[in-house]
């Protein structure tokens, strides 16, 4: 059996151990440890192997960390940030959402030139103000969300030296209007009438009310698979994309029916809702989801101001309102803080009644 790289055989009279002895550079920035292992081979391979890997991935960040200054362009350093053990550590939504935030800007012409183009220490403050205020013309939402990632980008550039400045640090952000808008239950009830009524649409229906029944994020929904779901007792065990929390949550009993039929058509496929199963099935992608929920929508005479992601704030908010405490809110839709349900939380007189009646006002 063939050592592992950088894997030594010490013979000590007569007695044969192992050591991992990897290069110096590795060792002083603290990524691996020289360590005597032991003397079991398959185990000591097997330790250098993990050891390698995590070498690996330095080296490969570390390719990307060099030769970067401040005359180095956004285009370079948004490489050296996406392929960083930094980046590597994020959520896959999460990784998804800042490429995605990063390249709104990406062709922007506001300044003079490219962003994309710009050199690192040519942006200021001001420029990066007269981007922002651009593309929140159009949503300030959208704005906010890149103007964050690029924050974060630039933080990432002074940590490793690329530059000593952060030109978005100071841009003045507008306040959004948090959107609001909540389904009812006929609203509900149309949607799933509408999308159980053809079989190709019967995925993009559970996926909508298991959201709402289990006030999850459709992204998550989407990429259920049968080991996630107890088909015995209902209940839903996740690991939430964005945040890494996780949750088991028992589903309502129709939608364990539904689910029950779902799995004797399907589960021979690991997707509990897939978009296709024809060949290899695969899940909906959001592009999909979006596009074929809203055709559901309109089919099913939903008002147009509705969107599928209103629906987790919909559960959260009918959860608010029937009086539940926000600690057992927040142990079903994952939430860390009480503070982090005010988004989803609408100021409605039936919770304004509900407060009254517990103080016995009403």
């Amino acid at each position: 059996m063939n050592l592992a790289r950088y894997m030594q055989r010490i013979d000590n009279n007569g007695v044969v151990y192992y050591r991992y002895n990897p290069p110096s550079d590795a060792v002083e920035a603290g990524i691996v440890k020289r360590i005597k292992i032991g003397t079991n081979l398959v185990e000591a391979i097997n330790y250098c192997n993990e050891q390698n890997e995590l070498l690996d991935e330095w080296r490969q960040h570390h390719r990307y960390l060099k030769h970067l200054t401040d005359k180095s362009t956004v285009n370079d350093l948004t490489k050296s940030y996406i392929n960083s053990l930094e980046h590597s550590r994020l959520g896959v939504k999460t990784r998804s959402d800042y490429a995605y935030y990063l390249k709104q800007w990406y062709q922007d012409r506001t300044a003079g030139q490219v962003l994309l183009h710009t050199r690192l220490g040519s942006l200021t403050t001001p420029m990066c103000q007269q981007i922002y205020d651009t593309h929140a013309s159009n949503s300030i939402s959208l704005a906010n969300h890149s103007l964050a990632v690029y924050r974060l980008l630039f933080s990432y550039a002074i940590r490793n030296g690329f530059c000593t400045f952060n030109p978005f640090t100071n841009v003045k952000r507008q306040t959004d209007r948090p959107r609001r808008t909540v389904w009812t239950k006929e609203h509900i009830k149309a949607f799933m009438a509408t999308a159980f009524s053809k079989y190709e649409w019967r995925s993009i229906g559970l996926i909508v009310y298991t959201a709402y029944a289990a006030a999850q994020r459709l992204g998550d929904m989407r990429m259920l698979t049968w080991d996630s779901y107890d088909i015995n007792t209902g209940v839903l065990s996740l690991e939430q994309s964005k945040r890494r929390a996780r949750v088991s949550v028992p589903l309502p009993k129709d939608l364990q029916e539904m689910l029950k039929q779902q799995h004797l058509d399907l589960s021979w496929q690991p997707y509990i809702m897939p978009a296709s199963t024809r060949g290899k099935p695969k899940p909906y992608s959001l592009q999909q989801l979006s596009k074929v929920g809203k055709v559901v929508m309109q089919e099913a005479g939903l008002p147009e101001e509705l969107q599928l992601m209103d629906l987790r704030r919909t559960a959260i908010t009918e959860m608010v309102e029937v009086g539940v405490a926000l600690t057992n809110v927040m142990a079903l839709s994952g939430h860390a803080t009480v503070h982090s349900l005010t988004p989803y939380v609408k100021h409605t007189l039936k919770s304004a009644t509900l407060a009254q009646n517990m103080r016995g006002m009403v």
